[in-house]
C-alpha cells in the first residue's frame, strides 16, 4: 500500500502571522513614546509664548502713547497701573483687528486676556479681551498681579491652540 503525506503547511502561516504581529508592537511603541514628548514640546512651547504676550501687554506698549494706527507693541500698562484709556485702545483693537494683535505679538495662538473683576470700559463691563477659549486643548493659563483703579488684582491669559 502506498499512502500519501497530507498536512496543513502551517509553518509559513505562523511566521507571517509573528511579523504582522511584532510589526504591530513597534509601530504601537514607537507611537506611545513619541506622543508625550510633542505634547510636552507643545505645553512648553505654550507657556513661553503665553509668557512673551502677558509681558507685552503688561506693559507701556510702545510707542508711549500708542493708538490703533501707529502701535507696534499694545501695551496696558501706566506707571506700573492699568491705563483706562490704554486698556480700552487694546479693547478696540481687538475687536477691530484681533489678526493684527497675534501679529504684533508674534504668536499664532488664539489667547484671551481677562482679570479677576470685570473691566469698565465707557461704563460698560467687559469680561475679557480676545478670543474666549471654546477648545481648552493644550490650554495654558498665566496669572500676574497687577493694579487696576488703585486696586491689586490678577490678571491672567490663557492662549491655546
Amino acid at each position: 500500500m502506498y499512502y500519501k503525506k497530507r498536512g496543513q503547511a502551517w509553518g509559513f502561516d505562523l511566521m507571517a502571522a509573528m511579523v504582522i504581529f511584532i510589526t504591530g508592537i513597534i509601530i504601537f511603541y514607537f507611537y506611545t513614546i513619541n506622543t508625550p514628548l510633542e505634547t510636552g514640546q507643545i505645553l512648553n512651547t505654550l507657556s513661553r509664548e503665553g509668557e512673551i504676550v502677558a509681558n507685552a501687554i503688561l506693559s507701556e506698549g510702545f510707542p508711549e502713547n500708542w493708538n490703533e494706527q501707529n502701535v507696534i507693541s499694545p501695551g496696558i500698562l501706566t506707571k506700573n497701573k492699568i491705563n483706562d484709556t490704554k486698556l480700552e485702545r487694546f479693547n478696540n483693537l481687538t475687536i477691530n483687528n484681533y489678526p493684527k494683535t497675534k501679529a504684533l505679538f508674534n504668536t499664532k495662538y488664539e489667547y484671551y486676556a481677562f482679570v479677576s473683576e470685570n473691566f469698565t470700559i465707557n461704563n460698560q463691563q467687559i469680561i475679557g479681551i480676545g478670543n474666549i477659549p471654546l477648545n481648552d486643548k493644550n490650554l495654558i493659563k498665566i496669572s500676574r498681579l497687577t493694579v487696576y483703579r488703585n486696586k491689586p488684582i490678577i490678571f491672567n491669559l490663557e492662549i491655546w491652540e
